[in-house]
């Protein structure tokens, strides 16, 4: 004769197999409530999913929203205004950091790979503006920047 556990529908020979099996595989289960850990499971399972799936979408939404001063900088490149710099130059990097993500609107060129342009222009400290035929050494304020161009913030 074959026993048959009820719950993971498992078959013994004896009767006695069937009962060590249930009381070490099944302690606290009733006939109402078969296989509550499988609920506790699919629960933690969806509950990190959905995490996952905010996290990624918060993180989808930062990365496709303009930045601050998109406006401005469109707006200086339009002008023409031009900033000479280095990437390895802490100053350039400061002054384009100022930008956020707008700092990809602006018209920036590399000292280290346009010597031959920067030489022309006479450009020895960097960041440089070049607005309206003017140079601008140094580091500039947006309100600096504003004021010499004529773009709003």
């Amino acid at each position: 004769m074959e026993y048959r556990c009820e719950y993971c529908n498992k078959n013994f020979r004896t009767q006695e197999s069937l009962i060590q099996h249930n009381s070490m595989k099944h302690t606290g289960n009733s006939n109402s409530q078969k296989n509550p850990l499988n609920l506790k499971k699919y629960f933690i399972i969806g509950a990190i999913a959905l995490i996952i799936f905010l996290s990624m979408y918060m993180v989808y939404g930062y990365i496709n929203k303009p930045g601050q001063y998109d406006n401005f900088a469109k707006c200086l490149t339009e002008k023409g205004a031009v900033v000479y710099g280095n990437d390895y130059c802490q100053y350039t990097v400061k002054q384009l950091n100022f930008f956020g993500k707008s700092k990809q609107y602006l018209n920036y060129v590399k000292c280290a790979d346009n010597e031959k342009l920067c030489d022309e222009k006479g450009i020895q400290t960097t960041p440089t503006w070049e607005i309206n035929g003017e140079m601008y050494v140094q580091v500039q304020t947006f309100e600096r920047l504003a004021a010499v161009s004529g773009c709003e913030i």
